[in-house]
């Protein structure tokens, strides 16, 4: 399987690609071409193009969660696709409709949602809902909806807010789903968007779903952004029981959390441009 971030919060050092604050990522495994997230803007396309990617034939996008960080870019991919007289439909999978609720930061006065409806996406996709996990090769996951299963994790709603029957509520980003890969000596890794239900509770949940004997990699957003420092602990307590190998942390982990996860596993530069191949 091979993984290149497409966008991210910073580009790697001599990779001259176009950097926000966002998360995508594009994977290739058995034939399949999967990309999971969009970003915020069209910057992941852009450097799609320039890395020759071809993200008209896509097999399959997967929408980690219902925020403009990751899923900003949909409009600009349908718009690319009609430029590009695309007719064929890949697969849209994401977890469940609460992913295409408004999202509303009353702080600073912003919406933060999903800008493209269930309509337009059907128009342009084949949508597969889905809470339940689900094997997309002979060893890529689809984790569906990750229990909130310690003690210590991301019980705390966003400050944007959800719109649900025409009421503003507290949101836990409860749609939140990630991708794992078993490797070929059982060990299994993750790929996450923002690790809204907390990046242990996902870790522990691909080590359980798997059946795999240990923990070996994550990559992408880990929800680590100023947290308290009894979180943290408890994270790195974690990390250190389970002996994960290694952190490629981005997004919307901070740099006082990746030094902190440095002193508990091996934390790696990542940023887009960032290539890995597993097996």
């Amino acid at each position: 399987m091979k993984l290149t971030l497409l966008t991210e919060n910073n580009s790697l050092f001599c990779k001259f690609y176009f950097a926000e604050h966002g998360f995508s990522a594009f994977i290739e495994d058995e034939g399949k071409t999967i990309l999971y997230d969009t970003g915020y803007s069209n910057a992941f396309i852009l450097n799609a193009e320039k890395m020759g990617l071809d993200l008209t034939a896509i097999d399959m996008l997967i929408l980690s969660h219902g925020h403009y960080d990751h899923t900003g870019g949909l409009k600009h991919l349908i718009d690319y696709y009609k430029a590009k007289k695309v007719t064929r439909k890949p697969i849209l999978k994401f977890s469940s409709e609460v992913l295409l609720l408004p999202k509303y930061n009353f702080e600073i006065e912003e919406d933060q949602g999903t800008d493209v409806g269930m309509d337009t996406l059907e128009r342009f996709f084949d949508i597969q809902m889905s809470e339940e996990v689900e094997k997309l090769t002979s060893r890529l996951y689809y984790l569906g909806k990750v229990p909130r299963a310690n003690d210590f994790e991301c019980r705390i709603p966003q400050v944007a807010k959800k719109k649900v029957d025409g009421e503003w509520v507290e949101d836990l980003v409860d749609e939140d789903t990630q991708l794992a890969y078993l490797h070929g000596n059982n060990e299994v890794s993750v790929i996450t968007g923002c690790s809204h239900n907390g990046i242990c509770n996902i870790m522990a949940y691909a080590k359980q779903v798997t059946g795999a004997d240990r923990i070996n990699t994550a990559i992408g957003g880990l929800h680590l952004q100023a947290p308290p420092d009894w979180l943290m602990q408890a994270t790195k307590d974690f990390v250190q029981q389970e002996g994960i190998r290694t952190f490629y942390a981005c997004h919307c982990c901070d740099f006082k959390s990746r030094i902190a996860l440095s002193g508990a596993s091996n934390v790696e530069e990542a940023g887009v441009g960032l290539e890995l191949v597993w097996e």
